[in-house]
């Protein structure tokens, strides 16, 4: 090999050194976007994800629609009590004033009587003491009556003012609806960012992924320099290829088997095995 040979070695080992440290640098940074939407809770110190929150608010958007509609049917059926209550006492209220005309006529034809004939003014005074206390026991029904209709009264404003709030809670709702609306599309964006949907399954399928062989302790053994934190899990399984002089080559399949926040160790498939792995070799969750 001349000394051009040599310089251009040289400069492949820094380049290779370069982007090797700019590319740890890049997936250190990652962020898992998947357990952002799709973490159920199980994660300790992880946010609840964005489809369990749109999951329980759409069953408190449900929540909330059952009780308005039941508000809302309490409140008709108050509104038809109060009607037939009222119509009622206005009823009652009829017919005590027509019976009180009734008794004032018979007052005055009393009265009449008594002018007429003085021998009959004790039956008549008898009568006429009958018939105050009669007026006395309308009037305390007219003034009872009249209580009852005031207390149906402030019942009708009461539940006005009830129909009042139960309109704006809908319309606060409403706004809600708009919000979660907003948030599902959202959510959905970054499902389809990632090349996920709703009906994608999260057992054994890995994420997008990409990282390199940092080490191979044992022939069958290998460590990668993705984990947890980039959405492996044990079973997950892996493409290996090398790259050479702009060519890539495949290597083999390899399985999950022990991850940690920034690396993990997988175990070679002797199935898919082209050539061993060697370190510096690439991990691809699919090859493109």
């Amino acid at each position: 090999m001349n000394l051009v040979g040599k310089i251009f070695t040289v400069l492949i080992l820094i380049m290779s050194v370069f982007f090797g440290a700019i590319t740890v640098a890049v997936y250190a940074t990652h962020k898992n976007w998947r357990d952002v939407v799709m973490n159920d809770g199980t994660t300790p110190g992880k946010e609840l994800g964005l489809k369990k929150q749109l999951e329980q608010k759409e069953n408190r958007n449900q929540e909330l629609r059952d009780q308005k509609a039941k508000l809302e049917g309490d409140l008709t059926a108050e509104r038809k009590n109060a009607e037939q209550a009222r119509s009622k006492l206005e009823t009652e209220l009829a017919v005590l004033k027509a019976n009180h005309a009734d008794l004032v006529a018979q007052q005055d034809a009393l009265v009449k009587s008594e002018r007429d004939a003085v021998a009959g003014m004790k039956t008549a005074h008898d009568t006429l003491a009958v018939l105050r206390s009669e007026v006395d026991r309308l009037r305390t029904d007219i003034t009872q009556a009249q209580g009852q209709r005031d207390s149906s009264f402030k019942e009708v404003v009461r539940l006005t003012e009830e129909n009042h709030a139960a309109l704006a809670e809908v319309e606060r709702l409403k706004e809600r609806n708009v919000t979660v609306s907003a948030d599902l599309a959202q959510a959905l964006t970054v499902l389809r960012y990632h090349k996920l949907s709703k009906d994608t399954p999260i057992t054994d399928t890995p994420p997008e992924v990409e990282g390199l062989v940092l080490a191979v302790p044992q022939q069958d053994l290998i460590e990668i320099s993705i984990g947890s934190d980039d959405g492996l899990r044990a079973g997950h399984k892996l493409q290996v290829v090398r790259m050479q002089g702009g060519a890539s080559t495949y290597v083999g399949r390899v399985e999950v088997v022990r991850t940690e926040p920034d690396k993990s160790v997988c175990k070679v498939d002797p199935n898919y095995r082209q050539s061993n792995v060697q370190r510096g070799d690439r991990v691809f969750s699919n090859i493109k």
